[in-house]
């Protein structure tokens, strides 16, 4: 009996064994359990130190959960996402790269702008990735030794999976190799002119793709300039996907978007009695129903946010988020209005907010028409010379064959200006009558309607052309009142210099005077958007009665053309044959005066608010400027110049309608 139970016993042992052994053994031949990538994720995925502020598990935002899925979705072919900086993607990109060595192995190329970009994702992101996934480490093995199959820009896994890395600057980096899944990674970053003589580098990237009925393709990028940004147009190309949040209060669905002071919903600040913005105040208005809703509301409506298609849906799953959507503390909503606040009135700033904040491309606004007659509507009728509000005038003087154009321009607060004069001085420049004449106009003094008198406070004068030895002369004599010799700079590929330098004028020998080289390309970039502006305010251009559709024409002759140097694009302003450019050339140098004035110290709302108190001392109500009717004069060939003043040999200052050759 005792030996017949210690059988039983056994045999209870050996089939128990078996059982666990044969359980075993199907758990090992068994693929993995088949996830969705935001599945994967959560349950796999974790932050290496390199690379994020806080390491572990890594959690998703809600939006990237969908994002994710559409990546391992079998309807989806191909997945655009156009963004801004600070939503993650990044860390989707290194998800998707973990999930098919885990989950799905296959070979995968990830193309990044240059080499030198491949080369740092390999070794910043993805080998971090490799060793601090617990999963992917055991398929991986040591990353420390020295494997001849682990090299940085190709990287092979015991699985069969493997990873190889490309920059789009290189003609050769795409020969030689397939791949399942491919990752286009800031498009808008790649060379204009493709890989060399290979040809465009997405159809290449593509190309490598073509033997896999299961590819995947996906482009991602910050936007650029609206017309040439890839990114925007493959997200054209989508089912346009943006992510809708309900409002906190009524519930109604919605796209985050910015809105700014201008428009009834978005984006919204207090303003204090200077007029800044105070990004304390910060607040959305809902679309639907104005209800306001706080930054602390932001987690609740992103979780319970969906993505929504625009579009019918065609194997092409397209995606459009922004910062404001971003849980991370350096997205609050507060940030990105103290971040527009301190970029808004510099052109070349606020297209980096709207790139890399907005998520949007930028449309530049010296592409736009301007209308000619609309500038003309918007001439006033002044009681005085020098209108309330000037604060400071400055000087442009453009300097021409047989004649010097002048513009006299008063500044106020916010930089609000003023054209108060617009003169012609004619002469033989290699004689001393002009110079006196001009010398005698920069004396002048101004005078506002209570009496009040201002002089130039500074003056830029053009040095170019055939009498620059003259105009550097006349300046050096007159560096202690601040006129200034100027030049501007050379069209360089992607460079783009500031207004005024660095350099302050100083008092040079004869032997050594120089110009100051100017950035009249960023000039006129402020210039043409503040020509844009319909109403009084900050940046706003304010023009007397006098002025006709000539002078505009002027004011509006260039055209912003993009050019190509070296792979990239880089934009100029540029003069078609038939017109004439001197208004805007006077305006241009009579802003880089202010500039320089403020390179000096001037201190203009402060300068406007001291003149402003003293004019309230005395008492004096300003008058509301008179928009004045249209002069819409059949308009004279744009290659002469508008109705100006002419200053004669004699002195007097006589009125003048025809145009000066």
């Amino acid at each position: 009996m005792e030996s017949h139970a210690e059988a039983r016993r056994y045999a209870t042992g050996y089939d128990t064994l078996l059982r666990e052994l044969l359980a075993a053994r199907r758990r090992n031949i068994q693929p993995p359990p088949k996830l969705s990538l935001s599945e994967w994720a959560a349950k796999y995925a974790v932050l290496s130190r390199e690379t994020s502020a806080q390491t572990g598990k890594f959690r998703a935002f809600p939006y990237q959960n969908g994002i994710m899925d559409a990546i391992t979705d079998p309807r989806v072919e191909r997945i655009t996402v156009q963004k801004s900086a600070r939503v993650g993607y990044t860390k989707i990109l290194d998800h998707v790269a973990g999930y098919f060595i885990h989950q799905d192995p296959s070979p995968m190329l990830v193309v990044q702008p240059r080499v030198e970009d491949a080369e740092d994702y390999s070794t910043t992101e993805i080998e971090p990735m490799l060793r601090d996934t617990p999963v992917i480490a055991e398929i991986v093995g040591d990353l420390k030794k020295k494997d001849a199959k682990q090299r940085i820009l190709k990287r092979v896994f015991r699985n069969g999976s493997s990873m190889s890395f490309v920059g789009a600057n290189s003609p050769g980096g795409f020969r030689r190799i397939t791949a399942r899944i491919v990752a286009f990674d800031e498009v808008d970053g790649y060379p204009v002119q493709g890989a060399g003589k290979e040809g465009d580098q997405i159809k290449l990237g593509v190309k490598r793709t073509e033997s896999f009925w299961n590819r995947k393709i996906i482009l991602g990028s910050t936007p650029t300039v609206k017309g040439y940004s890839r990114i925007e147009r493959s997200y054209e190309t989508s089912d346009q996907r943006r992510y809708h949040v309900p409002c906190p209060h009524c519930g109604e669905f919605q796209v985050l978007e910015w809105g700014g002071p201008d428009t009834p919903h978005g984006m919204k600040w207090g303003k204090d009695d200077a007029g800044k913005g105070l990004p304390d105040t910060v607040y959305y208005v809902c679309r639907h129903n104005g209800c306001i809703i706080h930054d602390a509301d932001k987690p609740e409506m992103v979780a319970r946010g969906e993505w929504r298609a625009g579009k019918p849906f065609a194997g092409h799953a397209g995606f459009h988020v922004w910062t404001a959507y971003s849980l991370f503390p350096n997205a609050s909503w507060r940030n990105l209005v103290a971040e527009w606040l301190e970029v808004k009135d510099d052109p070349l700033e606020r297209q980096t907010f709207i790139n890399t904040t907005l998520g949007e491309t930028y449309e530049d606004r010296g592409d736009r028409a301007l209308k000619e007659d609309k500038l003309v509507a918007r001439c006033e009728v002044w009681p005085a010379e020098v209108p309330d509000g000037v604060a400071v005038i400055t000087v442009g003087v453009d300097t021409q064959d047989y004649r010097f154009e002048i513009e006299v321009i008063g500044w106020g607060r916010n930089e609000e200006s003023w054209s108060i004069a617009h003169e012609v001085i004619e002469g033989d420049m290699e004689t001393p009558d002009p110079w006196s004449r001009l010398d005698a106009l920069l004396k002048r003094v101004w005078y506002r309607a209570d009496g009040r008198g201002f002089e130039a406070l500074a003056v830029c004068i053009d040095s170019g052309g055939h009498h620059t030895q003259k105009v550097y002369d006349f300046s050096k004599e007159r560096l202690g009142r601040r006129v200034w010799a100027i030049k501007g700079e050379s069209a360089v590929a992607g460079k783009r210099n500031p207004v005024w330098p660095t350099k302050k004028p100083s008092r040079r020998t004869k032997a050594t005077f120089r110009p100051v080289i100017l950035g009249v390309n960023a000039a006129k970039d402020v210039v043409r958007d503040r020509l844009h502006k319909e109403a009084p305010g900050p940046g706003y251009m304010h023009f007397p009665a006098d002025r006709d559709i000539n002078y505009f024409a002027q004011l509006t002759s260039e055209r912003v053309l993009v050019k190509t140097s070296g792979g990239q694009k880089f934009r100029v302003w540029d003069l078609p044959p038939g017109r004439a450019n001197e208004a805007l050339d006077c305006r241009v140098y009579g802003y880089a005066a202010l500039c320089g004035l403020s390179h000096l110290g001037l201190k203009l709302n402060h300068t406007a608010d001291e003149v402003k108190a003293a004019h309230t001392a005395l008492g004096y109500v300003a008058p509301t400027p008179e928009p004045t009717a249209p002069v819409l004069e059949a308009p004279v060939a744009l290659s002469r110049g508008p109705s100006v003043k002419v200053i004669g040999a004699d002195g007097p200052t006589v009125s003048r309608a025809s145009q000066l050759a």
